[in-house]
């Protein structure tokens, strides 16, 4: 679960400029590479900038230093599921990465995390309909810039949807966009933008400066696809649609925010009892780490798990596997039984007990058993959930 050092997904090939670099260079320099933050060296100290301050700055030809804050910064050891967690407590999109003794030797950026993001099968697990924020707020293309950045503000959103007329979506403006396209546009806008009228830019169509298409995925696309359309488009945010009408919005804050809660629920302390063939060990310990996020996630609170394992034969010799799952929270001991005949249920609650037999193939490969027994689990708990319990 992301447990690759920091370093390994991180840009190590750093851009770095002085306290004394102009405004207008660091932002050329920033457009250029689609840089969002700008790294600042003064002799064996750390900077940075970012390019929303930048882009507001009156005068272009003024130097850097005085829009300079000191990053959080990350060691290059940091496991990458931690860097995340570090990212989003931070607030910065992101961080230098540094060496044992202080000096820079990378940076990683959002966009590094979704980019590796793409390929988790922890991410591939989760839909665009369970992180989703749903009903996101929009406007008419006809209504004014102004009006967009005066919405984005009041509700600290980083973008705003953009609706026509039959309410289908048009575009998608973003308070960067406004940034750029107004503050410091490329095509000057003027009053003579609309034929035959004199409007002050913040009074003119949000039409004007919206990004469209906009790029959208089913409700059905799983956040490592998300996360690689953020990736290959530089966005931040990606549109959720259900028969292509509008239903949500991914934001890269959604998918960062969801790995750190991962990386704090998958803390709980796992007991295994028993022992593992050197066979298995590997695969056994990836599916147990995949699987205990997922039961953490059907429970707010979980106090520890045990999973014993016990290898026996049957009368012609052949080895195989029992294994228990015992997981504990606050109202309820959920226990699961997985063995070659099958995998069995147990919940105990106030002294009651209930028991299901599962009736399944004779399963006698590890693996298996192994995941029959941590699913069982997980399903008990989402049957809870789902009764209300």
């Amino acid at each position: 679960m992301f447990d690759e050092p920091v370093i390994d997904i991180s840009t190590q090939k750093v851009t770095t400029v002085t306290p004394d670099t102009t405004i207008a260079k660091a932002i050329g320099i920033m457009e250029k590479n689609k840089f969002h933050n700008l790294v600042v060296l003064d002799s064996a100290e750390i900077y940075m900038v970012n390019i929303q301050d930048l882009l507001l700055a009156s005068n272009p030809e003024s130097h850097v230093d005085a829009f300079m804050f000191t990053p959080h910064c990350i060691h290059r050891d940091t496991q990458t599921i931690d860097a995340i967690t570090e990212l989003v407590n931070s607030g910065q999109r992101g961080a230098p990465i540094v060496a044992d003794d202080g000096k820079i030797v990378g940076i990683v950026t959002e966009h590094d995390v979704m980019k590796r993001g793409a390929e988790s099968l922890l991410l591939k697990d989760t839909t665009a309909a369970k992180e989703m924020t749903s009903d996101p707020v929009c406007m008419e293309a006809t209504e004014s810039i102004g009006k967009a950045r005066s919405i984005i503000r009041k509700n600290h959103l980083g973008r705003i949807l953009v609706v026509d007329s039959a309410d289908k979506l048009a575009g998608i403006v973003t308070e960067g966009d406004i940034v750029r396209k107004l503050y410091k546009p490329k095509r000057k806008m003027t009053a003579g933008e609309l034929t035959g009228e004199k409007v002050p830019r913040m009074e003119q169509p949000v039409s004007l400066i919206m990004n469209s298409p906009v790029i959208t995925a089913d409700v059905d696309a799983n956040l490592a696809e998300i996360s690689g359309l953020m990736q290959k488009h530089d966005i931040l945010a990606v549109t959720i649609v259900r028969d292509q009408n509008l239903a949500g919005v991914v934001t890269i804050s959604n998918i960062m925010r969801y790995l750190s809660e991962l990386r704090e629920k998958a803390k709980i302390d796992v007991e295994i009892q028993g022992t593992i063939n050197a066979e298995y060990t590997e695969l056994a310990d990836e599916i147990i780490d995949k699987e205990v996020v997922k039961i953490a996630r059907s429970a707010k609170r979980i106090h520890w798990i045990k999973i014993v394992i016990k290898k026996e034969r049957d009368r012609g010799g052949v080895s195989y596997y029992k294994i228990g799952v015992h997981v504990k929270t606050p109202n309820k001991l959920y226990v699961a039984h997985g063995e070659p005949g099958g995998t069995k249920t147990q919940m105990t609650a106030r002294g009651a007990i209930e028991v299901e037999v599962k009736a399944d193939k004779r399963r006698w490969d590890f693996i298996e058993v192994l995941k029959d027994a941590l699913m069982s689990v997980r399903v008990q708990m989402e049957n809870d959930r789902g009764r209300g319990r």
